[in-house]
């Protein structure tokens, strides 16, 4: 039955309407083939398009002023990519947490008028799997026209990710691969930094990940601990070395028990092999992921921040874009205060002592950065390749 909705992306880009909103997957749920037609198109109707993005990183970012009339990106958290479009004005940054961006669509706050997802190919009762569970489905609820891009190099995960066929108008077939990221190198001083970095850390703690450097050397030095607990807005191979190692039983966990949790997926094609019906993790929506009373009911939470720059009062300078285009508020507020209200929580900045410059990050004021993290007076842990404080 859901095959007679498969259609061409051309159809589907005729029943746009000008002015519509048009909400895209993150990372891995990305519609590449959707938004390459899209972008590609020059059919009349599409004129005056809004493109909502939780976060940018593939190709809706790859934006021009040949594009100026057609469409204008939205996103929620600019990082590297999007960062010099939004200084010049051709991407506009929404200032919302990521656990409210769920609430902003309810309300229509932000109107979705159609939702392109990328989608697995359903199994024998009719279900398709989400990639991830971040907004997603939020945004099919509100869409008037919901389409779906199924991709049979995607993930089946488990968690909040299961959606029946009934609840797409259109279905197209993927021509283009998932949204690959790869890792990133490691680096001598950010292993010295993750060396500090664990030694805060407890056997038995919840950690929070992200993607970078850091990361990618936490993955090396946390190996030898034993039953850590994993709540992330998303999982990266990172991550899945970690889990890999032994190092997570989750165990401990209040929320989710026995499942490393998170909400989107980045990262390379072994991640999403090892991902498929992987039952340790779980992904749940990001208002329930990165809701701050839900990070604080998991004892020992541990909430782990790369810093750019830290002055001696306790405020951070956290990591920009091109021209100092603020990240946005992204999730780093509700996972600092998930972890502070934890019992037995903590929260570490950690950051090399010096840029590549040579010049130190460890300032007396941080007066000519724009994007900071003002908590001083709950500040806990900021590390450097030299120790922690």
């Amino acid at each position: 039955m859901w095959k007679q909705k498969i259609v061409s992306p051309v159809e589907v880009l005729a029943k746009i309407d000008p002015g519509m909103s048009i909400f895209l997957g993150t990372g891995m749920a990305e519609p590449r083939t959707l938004v390459k037609h899209l972008m590609e198109s020059n059919q009349f109707n599409l004129q005056d398009l809004e493109l909502i993005q939780l976060v940018s990183l593939g190709d809706a970012v790859a934006i021009d002023e040949r594009y100026a009339r057609k469409f204008r990106l939205k996103t929620f958290y600019s990082g590297w990519l999007a960062s010099e479009a939004i200084s010049q004005g051709r991407v506009d940054l929404i200032p919302s947490r990521f656990s409210r961006v769920a609430w902003l669509f309810k309300t229509g706050a932000i109107n979705i008028d159609v939702a392109f997802i990328q989608v697995t190919p359903p199994d024998e009762n009719g279900y398709a799997y989400l990639v991830g569970a971040s907004v997603e489905r939020q945004a099919m609820e509100m869409a008037k026209i919901v389409v779906g891009e199924i991709n049979t190099q995607i993930p089946r995960t488990m968690g909040d990710t299961r959606v029946n066929m009934d609840d797409f108008h259109y279905l197209v077939e993927a021509t283009e691969p998932p949204y690959y990221v790869a890792r990133w190198p490691l680096q001598d001083v950010y292993l010295k930094i993750a060396a500090n970095v664990a030694s805060v850390i407890q056997d038995g703690n919840c950690i929070s990940y992200g993607i970078g450097p850091l990361y990618e050397a936490l993955a090396k030095t946390l190996s030898t601990k034993k039953n850590l607990g994993v709540h992330s807005p998303f999982f990266t191979d990172a991550l899945m070395e970690l889990v890999k190692s032994g190092a997570v039983s989750n165990r401990y966990k209040t929320v989710f028990r026995g499942k490393s949790c998170a909400s989107y997926v980045i990262g390379t094609k072994d991640l999403m092999t090892w991902l498929d019906l992987n039952a340790l993790v779980e992904f749940q929506p990001q208002d329930v992921v990165m809701d701050p009373r839900t990070i604080s009911r998991n004892d020992n939470m541990v909430a782990i921040f790369p810093a750019r720059k830290v002055d001696l009062t306790g405020d951070i300078a956290l990591h920009s874009g091109k021209g100092n285009v603020t990240a946005g508020p992204g999730n780093v507020q509700e996972l600092f205060w998930g972890a502070a209200l934890s019992k037995n929580g903590r929260t570490i900045f950690a950051l090399p002592s010096r840029n590549r410059k040579g010049k130190p990050n460890i300032l007396i004021s941080l007066d000519q950065y724009p994007f900071q993290f003002a908590n001083r007076e709950s500040m806990d842990v900021v590390v450097t390749e030299y120790g922690v404080a």
